[in-house]
C-alpha cells in the first residue's frame, strides 16, 4: 500500500489577499489613532489659550485705567496690538483690540440726549492662533474694564465709518487702516467692520482733514480718503475725516469685489497678432477737477497676443492703441468698456497697419447698447462711401472703420430704421486717428 505526505499551505493569491487587509486595517488603525492624538493636541493648545487670555486679562485689569490701550491707537495705552508668545511648547499669536464703549444707558454722542463724555467704559477683546498646530481654530476672548473715577466731558469727538459696496449694503469682515500724524506719536488704528459694515471709534482727538483711512477687503476692491494735495490734489472728493470735539463725524468707503478684463489684439482676418502696446484710463474721480483713480497706464500683448488685467475696479475704460504702427480698427466690445463688480469680460482687439487718417465710428443707443447694421455714410468732395456696423470678418458690434483718408472737413450721417438720422456736417479728418461715438434716438 504506497502512503502519501500531504502538506497544506497558502497560495500566492491567498498570501497578497491577506497582506493586503492586514495593511488596510493597520492604515485605518494608525490613521484613527493620528486623528486621536490630534484631537489631544488641539485640546491641550486650547486649554493652554484660554490660560494665556485670562493671563491677558489679569495684565489688563490691573494696568490703569488711561493706560489700558494700544501704543500708537485709539485709546492710547500701553498694550501691544499683535504679539507672539510660547506657551506649554504651543506658539501662539495673540491680538488684541481695546475699544472706547458708548453705552446708551447715559445717552450717546450725538444723540438725544447727547452725551458728553461717551467713553463710558472699555472693550478689551483677545484674538488667539496658534501657528505651531495641525487643527486650531481661533478663539476670541472679551471683557469689559470699568473706570475708578467719575466720568468728566470729554474734550475729544467720535469717528464712524461705515464701508458698503456698489448696492449700498455693508461690508462686514473688511479691513480698515487709519492713520493720525497729527498725534505724537502717530497714531495708527487697524479694524475690521462688524456685520452691518460699521467701525464705530469713540474719544478720538479732534483735527482737522487728521484721520486717513483705507478700507479692503481679500477680493474686494480698495478705497481710501485722500489728504489735502496729495495724490488726490488740492480738493479730493473724500477728504480725510475731521473730527470735532464731542461729535460724531461719519465718513464713508465704497468696496466691491475686483474684476478682470482679458484683450486679445488680432489682424483683420482674425488671427492672432502679438506685442500690440496699448493703454486704459478708467473715468472714476477721486479729485477735481479732473484727477482720475485709474489714470492711464500702458500694456502690450504677450507673445501669443493676450494680455489679463486683474483685481481691475468697476468703471468704465477707455481703451487706446498706441503703437505707432497700427491702428485700432474696431473690437468685440466698444471702446469704452464698462467693467461692472465680480466680472471677467474679454476683449478682442482688431489692429491694422496705419495708412494716413483713420476713422473708427462707434454707433450705440441712448443706455450704451451697440446697434449693429446702422447705415455709416462718410463723403467730402471726390470721396462718398457708406458701410454697415458690424458687417466685417471679425465681429466689432456696432463699429466701421476707415483708414487711408485724405485730411479735410467731412459729412458724417449714421441712419437706422427705428432710429433718428444723424448727421455731422463739419467732420475733421485732421488726426491721425480719431474715435467718434455716435448714440441714435428713437
Amino acid at each position: 500500500m504506497n502512503s502519501r505526505n500531504y502538506q497544506k499551505g497558502f497560495t500566492l493569491i491567498e498570501t497578497l489577499v491577506g497582506s493586503a487587509i492586514f495593511l488596510l486595517i493597520a492604515v485605518s488603525g494608525y490613521r484613527a489613532f493620528s486623528v486621536l492624538m490630534e484631537a489631544v493636541n488641539s485640546s491641550q493648545a486650547k486649554l493652554a489659550a484660554t490660560e494665556l487670555a485670562n493671563e491677558k486679562f489679569e495684565i489688563i485689569r490691573n494696568l490703569p485705567y488711561e493706560d489700558v490701550g494700544i501704543q500708537g491707537g485709539l485709546p492710547p495705552g500701553k498694550l501691544v496690538r499683535t504679539e507672539t508668545t510660547t506657551r506649554d511648547n504651543f506658539s501662539f499669536i495673540v491680538e488684541t483690540t481695546i475699544r472706547s464703549i458708548d453705552d446708551i444707558f447715559d445717552g450717546t454722542i450725538g444723540g438725544n440726549p447727547s452725551d458728553t463724555s461717551p467713553a463710558d467704559y472699555k472693550l478689551a477683546d483677545l484674538s488667539i492662533t496658534c501657528s505651531s498646530c495641525k487643527i486650531f481654530s481661533p478663539l476670541k476672548f472679551t471683557t469689559l474694564v470699568a473706570p475708578h473715577a467719575l466720568e468728566t466731558a470729554s474734550n475729544n469727538g467720535a469717528l464712524f465709518i461705515k464701508v458698503f459696496d456698489t448696492g449700498g449694503i455693508g461690508v462686514p469682515s473688511a479691513s480698515v487702516h487709519i492713520v493720525n500724524t497729527n498725534t505724537s506719536p502717530d497714531t495708527i488704528i487697524d479694524e475690521t467692520t462688524d456685520n452691518d459694515g460699521w467701525i464705530k471709534i469713540v474719544d478720538a482727538p479732534p483735527g482737522t482733514n487728521a484721520y486717513n483711512v483705507t478700507a479692503t477687503k481679500s477680493g474686494f476692491t480698495t478705497d481710501q480718503t485722500y489728504p489735502l494735495g496729495g495724490i488726490a490734489g488740492p480738493t479730493p472728493i473724500n477728504p480725510d475725516a475731521t473730527v470735532v470735539v464731542q461729535q460724531v463725524t461719519q465718513t464713508s468707503l465704497l468696496i466691491d469685489r475686483a474684476s478682470s478684463l482679458g484683450i486679445t489684439t488680432k489682424d483683420e482676418t482674425c488671427n492672432t497678432l502679438p506685442n500690440i502696446d496699448f493703454s486704459l484710463t478708467g473715468t472714476k474721480l477721486i479729485g477735481t477737477p479732473a484727477v482720475l483713480k485709474y489714470p492711464t497706464q500702458n500694456f502690450t500683448t504677450n507673445g501669443s497676443g493676450t494680455f489679463t488685467l486683474s483685481n481691475l475696479e468697476w468703471d468704465t475704460y477707455s481703451f487706446l492703441l498706441t503703437s505707432a504702427l497700427y491702428d485700432f480698427a474696431g473690437a468685440s466690445l466698444l471702446p469704452s468698456v464698462v467693467i461692472n463688480p465680480n466680472e471677467g469680460k474679454n476683449m478682442e482687439v482688431v489692429v491694422t497697419p496705419h495708412l494716413d487718417k483713420a476713422i473708427l465710428i462707434s454707433v450705440e443707443d441712448s443706455v450704451g447698447n451697440p446697434i449693429d447694421s446702422a447705415e455709416v455714410r462718410l463723403q467730402k468732395t471726390g470721396f462718398d462711401e457708406t458701410k454697415n456696423t458690424n458687417s466685417g470678418t471679425c465681429a466689432t458690434p456696432g463699429q466701421v472703420f476707415w483708414n487711408g483718408l485724405a485730411n479735410g472737413t467731412y459729412t458724417l450721417t449714421v441712419s437706422k430704421t427705428g432710429y433718428q438720422t444723424y448727421t455731422n456736417n463739419s467732420l475733421s479728418m485732421s488726426p491721425a486717428w480719431q474715435n467718434q461715438k455716435i448714440v441714435l434716438e428713437p
